[in-house]
């Protein structure tokens, strides 16, 4: 497997003698390789070309820094030997870091697990409220209403018989989607900006260790977090086509995030966690719909699929059906979390 990494990238870090190569199949994005060598275990990730900037490796460097400084767990950036963050060869750009030991999930099940992915979340946002920095990368994550816009878009440049298949889907978001749109007047925090269940790791206790692919960290705010987070947590596969919300694994993830978050959250943003969760859902159901149509962004299984489109479609229909589930349970999520 080593030799679908040109020999240019590995030669460009001073990590020892590599004995192992593997690829992860976890990432929707990136390309992403373990690489074990003699100094320790590493993890090399192609960009994808969109998070592949100088500005995105900056800010990478500095919240990996700064929560190591204040002693939360975190993987580590590995500077290339001219001490570069992202080392370009040809026309691809790469990027290492650290590889932190712990077990990733899919799909949560676990309601122990479920309260520590709460507890951890609190913990990193409670940190990252003091972080002093002034985030350069423009790649910005849940800008929903620009989703929704470039969703549109997509749909209107796609061939006929492309959308026709999917009308159903398209119609169901452009009649719910600018019903969940969030306000504008919330405080900006310091997010991950991408915390689905795989991006966080446990040791064999099931207690969350670690959070990892902090690439997409930036000022928003702190409502599409909690959205994206409760919408994989208490989710299925994202794929699956009777994709569900779990009330049980909102319950728990809710009281440890709560524990250790909600004195620093307002009145206002309390508000609108339970609608929070909608938003996002659809916001991602757009995403995918707009690859379907542009086929460009996404990873896919080609071991399940025939295509990217066909993969992203299911992803889609997936996320339509889990918050189909979760508007049904939106007045018991509402009453978990203390608002009408």
């Amino acid at each position: 497997m080593k030799n679908d990494i040109p020999k240019a990238v590995l030669n460009s870090y001073d990590i020892g003698n590599i004995q192992d190569v593997k690829v992860v199949t976890d990432g929707l994005v990136h390309k992403t390789y373990t690489v074990k060598t003699a100094t320790g275990n590493y993890i090399l990730q192609k960009l994808h070309p969109v998070l592949a900037s100088k500005a995105i490796g900056r800010d990478f460097l500095f919240v990996t820094r700064f929560l190591t400084q204040e002693g939360f767990p975190t993987p580590q950036a590995v500077l290339s030997k001219k001490g570069d963050v992202v080392v370009k060869v040809g026309n691809d750009a790469w990027r290492m870091q650290t590889k932190l030991k712990g077990k990733t999930v899919h799909v949560l099940k676990d309601l122990k697990m479920a309260r520590a992915c709460g507890e951890i979340y609190a913990q990193f946002h409670k940190v990252m409220d003091g972080f002093p920095y002034k985030f350069t990368s423009t790649k910005i994550l849940h800008e929903t209403e620009k989703v929704y816009a470039t969703f549109l878009n997509a749909v209107k440049k796609g061939m006929p018989e492309e959308v026709a298949q999917v009308q159903e889907e398209i119609d169901f978001l452009t009649t719910m989607l600018p019903t969940y749109f969030l306000p504008g007047d919330v405080p900006m925090r310091v997010i991950h900006g991408d915390p689905k269940i795989s991006n966080i790791l446990f040791d064999l206790n099931g207690q969350a260790k670690a959070i990892i692919d902090l690439d997409t960290c930036n000022r928003r705010p702190l409502l599409v977090e909690l959205g994206d987070a409760f919408r994989s947590w208490c989710g299925g596969r994202e794929d699956d086509l009777a994709n569900r919300f779990s009330l049980p694994i909102f319950r728990a993830s809710w009281l440890g995030y709560k524990k250790g978050a909600t004195d620093m959250m307002t009145k206002q943003e309390l508000q609108y966690v339970p609608q929070s969760i909608g938003t996002i859902t659809l916001e991602l159901a757009c995403r995918f719909m707009t690859d379907y149509f542009e086929d460009n962004y996404f990873g896919w299984d080609p071991a399940r699929y025939e295509s990217r489109r066909e993969h992203n479609l299911a992803r889609a229909r997936g996320q339509i059906s889990e918050f189909m589930d979760y508007q049904k349970k939106l007045p018991a999520i509402k009453k978990i979390v203390g608002v009408k």
